[in-house]
């Protein structure tokens, strides 16, 4: 039926992109992805076993493990259920006059395919006698480990069930797909791929008998059974360097698969765009030059010089906000970080979903090194694959760390690939040459699982150079850091403690809810934000301060810039402030814009309310000279005081004040998350003056619980391959909005060499999940958010309709 096997939908485009149509062809797409897994082992794969500790292992066999595994991913792809869903989604006009064809005989099993091809690889390479044989010639290479990868490659095997035993756990054939599957291994470019094995991987000329092409139903159950018990008897004979050694292989692999489908379609010259990117990567000069902007011709203090001065791969620093650590952490990469990436990992929940991020408060040298080498348009991402969206922002975003020398991130994108996340995995090469800076360290105690992933991270990653900072780490923390390192058998210094004189200063008077009242009804407390609270606030704009105001949601937020805007026309109608307002729920390019706005006002002498939501927590170096927050989680909270009184420096100086006020909504935090914050709280009721120092003290003292052992997918998986949660899940999606499809079409339009898919990142805007998701419409990889659902405005952003 198929004249031509496909691997990825053929796009609609233009006769000089030939290398593009190539490309999405099952030859072409499979030797790009060889071309690709040989350039980042030869390029990398010494690092990736620096990196893991596994210099015990020969850079051949994991070079040829993942050569062969990319060899084999997508074996599976010439099946009739594959061909006929990537041909029906194909856009080239060649295809149009069989597409009737190509719908009946969809129809006619359901239109699901009976099984995904990446298993339908595994079954070939492994239960077919023939192949199996001639595949084990391949000299120097572990095949079963080659199949993990091939299998695994988009992370849809083994289910992922908690307690759930293994056995019939590759994959279920659905009901009401048929009889039987017709998979082409008689079919010339199967068999041009089989030769290719003989040129590329040196495996002998006489190619195996392939098996008949008509496989019945029962025939691929008992292939996936004895697949099984196969991969369950290895799986107990594996020891912890092996299943690291496998977790790199199949992460090798994935960046391979990233590469060879996505390059080819730019017209980039696959093997010279990876070597190119490889080697962005940090130069002492450049680490210089940002020390120096950053100290902007003061010396580094005590404390930074010891820090950049530090012996110890794994180094431990506790200051408080404001104390100047970035410059201590820029000081260690001179020293640590030469010659690799630096990621910097920030443990905020509020932008976890935004991933890497460009708009860092930060220097010029900075702002250079963060910036990506090149654009990529999300759609050449696209493969036409059924399931295929789930993974575009995923890769979109992690080809971005690929191509900068400094990644400033949430920590989701490096830990996620403890537990599989896609993001971190698809920024595999990017992590394998990186150095590490984790920042606000004591806010992973309060969640079990990404703590427990952040020791993983620590006890497999033991030959990168990581740097731990925190203003206050718990006793438990410590101690588990101190197990994992005599594990290691590596030694790791007392924390370096930041400068007393600045962490013993006096920066804040807290007053909480608490303090005043043990009556928490709702009436009391809209009582306290009424008089107290507001009156505090109109009185400091009305003596020329700065006033932060944190709250906890994003519609909470909104709501609180409308009463400020009311409460000012009332109250301060003469003074000209108007109140800004900032959190997650905007239009990409508003969002900039937005942050942007919050940092040049605080810089500024005239008095400003900003109302805010998490997002303050991270990269918003600002100085507040009151601060009003919603109850939150000590680590949180503790985040949300470094933003005020921050540029204080003597005594004199005298201290702000902090009002916090109760929290009720069930979302986002647990309830045992804010009971930290609540103790804190009560803790610091009693001082007069608080300093950092006695943050830190009091937040030792709340005895949280950590974690000896969380199990990592990426590490312990073996043969299955599935994401986890590294921790709670979050509440929105991205979404454009139904009103601005007319306005990207347009700006698409006038724009040379923009797709409209392209142009809507710009447009693009996170959501609350509403409960009719499903009955939205779709654009590829985005919701559309009707008009009657959602409002948008660029002063307060995205909130549902009322």
């Amino acid at each position: 039926m198929f004249k031509v096997l496909l691997a990825k939908s053929l796009p609609k485009l233009k006769e000089e992109k030939s290398q593009a149509l190539g490309a999405a062809k099952y030859t072409g797409h499979i030797s790009c992805v060889m071309q690709a897994a040989d350039t980042l082992v030869t390029q990398l794969g010494q690092d990736i076993l620096r990196q893991l500790g596994l210099e015990q292992f020969d850079l051949d066999y994991f070079a040829n493990t993942v050569k062969l595994g990319a060899y084999l991913h997508d074996w599976g792809k010439a099946n009739q259920h594959f061909q006929e869903m990537v041909h029906l989604n194909s856009e080239s006009e060649k295809i149009d006059q069989y597409k009737p064809k190509l719908r009946k005989c969809w129809r006619s099993h359901g239109e699901r395919q009976m099984l995904r091809h990446e298993v339908i690889s595994g079954i070939l390479a492994l239960r077919v006698r023939s192949f199996r044989e001639w595949l084990e010639q391949f000299p120097n290479a572990n095949l079963t480990v080659a199949v993990w990868a091939a299998m695994g490659h988009h992370l849809k095997i083994g289910l992922g069930k908690p307690n759930r035993t293994p056995n019939d756990c590759i994959a279920k054939i659905p009901d009401g797909t048929g009889d039987e599957l017709k998979i082409y291994t008689h079919h010339s470019d199967f068999q041009a791929v089989l030769r290719m094995g003989s040129k590329l991987l040196g495996l002998t000329d006489k190619l195996p008998e392939p098996p008949p092409e008509i496989w019945s139903k029962d025939e691929l159950k008992e292939a996936l059974k004895a697949l099984c018990n196969e991969f369950v008897e290895l799986d107990t004979e594996i020891h912890w360097e092996e299943q690291k050694f496998i977790a790199a292989v199949k992460a090798t692999v994935m960046a391979a698969d990233l590469a060879g489908s996505a390059l080819p379609q730019t017209g980039e010259n696959l093997q010279d765009w990876i070597e190119q990117v490889l080697n962005l990567v940090l130069s002492e000069q450049e680490l210089q030059k940002l020390i120096n902007q950053r100290l902007d011709k003061s010396p580094l203090r005590p404390f930074q010089q010891q820090i950049a001065e530090t012996p110890n791969r794994v180094t431990v620093v506790k200051a408080g906000c404001g104390t100047g650590k970035t410059i201590g952490a820029y000081a260690w990469a001179k020293k640590w970080a030469k010659g690799r990436k630096l990621f910097f990992c920030y443990p905020t929940t509020g932008t976890a979903s935004q991933g890497y991020i460009d708009y860092a408060d930060g220097t010029k040298i900075e702002v250079t090194l963060m910036h990506s080498r090149a654009n990529l348009d999300r759609e050449l991402l696209f493969s036409g694959e059924s399931d295929d969206s789930e993974g575009i922002d995923a890769r979109l975003t992690a080809f971005q760390a690929w191509r900068k020398k400094l990644i400033i991130c949430t920590v989701d994108s490096v830990l996620g690939l403890i537990q599989n996340n896609p993001k971190p995995l698809y920024s595999w090469p990017a992590i394998a040459q990186a150095a590490f800076v984790f920042d606000e360290v004591h806010a992973y105690a309060y969640d079990e699982r990404l703590f427990g992933a952040f020791l993983q991270f620590l006890r497999t990653f033991r030959g990168a150079p990581i740097l731990l900072m925190s203003a206050s780490f718990t006793p438990g923390q410590l101690q588990a850091i101190r197990e994992v390192m005599l594990q290691l058998g590596e030694n790791i210094n007392e924390p370096i403690q930041g400068p007393k004189e600045l962490e013993e200063l006096g920066r804040y008077q807290v007053q909480s809810f608490a303090n005043i009242s043990n009556d928490y009804s709702d009436s009391v407390a809209q009582e306290y934000l009424d008089t107290t609270v507001w009156q505090t606030v109109l009185d400091a704009l009305e003596n020329g301060q700065k006033v932060l105001w944190v709250t906890n949601s994003v519609q909470n937020c909104i709501d609180f810039y409308r009463t400020a805007q009311e409460q000012i026309t009332k109250y301060l109608s003469e003074s000209g402030i108007k109140p800004l307002i900032y959190h997650s729920r905007y239009r990409y390019q508003d969002r900039l814009k937005k942050h942007q706005a919050v940092i040049d006002a605080f810089k500024s002498d005239a008095p400003v309310l900003a109302i805010t939501t998490q997002v303050c927590e991270m990269s918003l170096d600002i100085s507040a000279d009151l601060l009003v927050s919603a109850m939150a989680p000590a680590a949180a909270l503790i985040q949300r005081l470094g933003r005020l009184n921050r540029r204080m420096s003597r005594e004199e100086e005298g201290t702000r004040l902090a009002l916090i006020y109760p929290w009720d909504n069930k979302q986002p935090y647990k309830t045992e998350e804010l009971t930290t914050g609540k103790q804190l709280v009560q803790k610091l009721a009693d001082y007069q003056k608080i300093s950092q120092q006695d943050l830190s003290r009091l937040a030792a003292e709340l005895g949280v619980k950590i974690p000896s052992q969380i199990r990592s997918t990426w590490l312990e998986g073996n043969w299955c391959t599935y994401p986890d949660f590294l921790r709670k899940g979050g509440y929105t999606i991205t979404a454009l909005l139904e009103e601005d499809l007319a306005k990207i079409r347009y700006s698409a339009g006038k724009k040379s060499n923009t797709s409209f898919i392209q142009e809507a990142q710009r447009w693009s805007v996170p959501v609350q999940i509403p409960n009719n998701l499903r009955q939205w419409k779709r654009i590829r990889f985005y919701f559309v958010a009707p008009t009657d659902e959602i409002i948008y405005s660029e002063k307060t952003g995205a909130e549902p309709c009322k």
